[in-house]
């Protein structure tokens, strides 16, 4: 499935990870695979990665358009990445919070996204962050949220269309 996501979405992930200074080993560990799996060049996550450590906090992270999809998506692993060492603490909660009001998403929506997260977590395995399941996760917020999946998927031909037509323009040019 692997929707594509910005990077600036992992940047959000990574300011979750670094944000309470106790960098756990599976917060890590998942950010980075969820990365690899959704194609953050290793050059692109080193930025990513160095950017957070230094306490960017997610109030200065300039989030591009995202559609409903992309955003409950991001909010479902920032819940899946503060809740992979096992407990979300109190500092992950509020980031989740202001994420949650960045990202446009109504309290519905991020019950969907973290009642998916949770679902594929409690899976044999879903806790442990090399063997988390992000196709799994796609399609069980897909199930709690299918207008927004559906609007996503409709408008992404399109999308990409406006891409090769803006690439033949400039090639002309």
């Amino acid at each position: 499935m692997s929707t594509q996501l910005p990077a600036d979405c992992f940047l959000t992930f990574a300011s979750i990870v670094y944000a309470d200074g106790q960098i756990r080993k599976g917060e890590l560990e998942g950010f980075r695979r969820a990365a690899q799996v959704y194609g953050v060049s290793a050059e692109e996550l080193a930025s990513i990665e160095k950017r957070a450590q230094a306490g960017l906090a997610l109030n200065e992270i300039d989030l591009p358009p995202l559609s409903d999809w992309q955003s409950a998506l991001t909010y479902a692993f920032a819940v899946w990445i503060a809740k992979v060492d096992g407990i979300i603490n109190k500092e992950e909660n509020e980031m989740l919070a202001l994420l949650g009001d960045r990202l446009g998403l109504e309290k519905l929506r991020r019950d969907a996204a973290r009642s998916a997260t949770y679902d594929i977590a409690a899976l044999p395995g879903g806790h442990k962050p090399e063997l988390y399941d992000f196709d799994a996760l796609e399609k069980q917020l897909e199930k709690k949220l299918p207008g927004s999946f559906r609007r996503h998927s409709q408008a992404a031909p399109r999308a990409n269309e406006e891409e090769e037509e803006y690439e033949e323009m400039s090639l002309e040019d």
